[in-house]
């Protein structure tokens, strides 16, 4: 089964993804990284069609890379340096979403993610 996905809405995960990378604010708390676990994992149940199941998977997958991105936020000042440990820490991700997505989806994400990339 393919769903059509609008095309705002991995414009909407890249941009939550964004919001992550950029928030380099002491006062970034844990519960906007919930939030914004939540809305990725919502949008990416809406657009690719996860179960429950699933939406719980990447939401923890999402809250895993927060977590790490607090701590290394924690322990490095330079924001240069910090900047590249966040990209590394991303450059995770579709590693870690790739078991919890059906094949046919994760090509789908894949997809999405490189027109949104493209800004297609």
């Amino acid at each position: 089964m393919i769903y059509k996905i609008k095309p705002y809405t991995m414009r909407y995960i890249a941009f939550s993804i964004a919001i992550s990378l950029l928030t380099l604010g002491k006062g970034y708390s844990q519960s906007a990284g919930e939030e914004i676990s939540n809305k990725i994992a919502q949008r990416m149940k809406d657009s690719l069609g996860l179960t429950t199941d699933q939406k719980s998977q990447v939401y923890n997958v999402n809250i895993q890379l927060h977590s790490q991105k607090m701590l290394a936020r924690q322990q490095n000042e330079n924001v240069d340096s910090l900047t590249v440990r966040f990209q590394r820490i991303e450059n995770t991700r579709d590693s870690l979403y790739r078991p919890i997505l059906t094949t046919e989806q994760f090509l789908l994400y894949v997809d999405k993610k490189k027109n949104l990339v493209n800004n297609n």
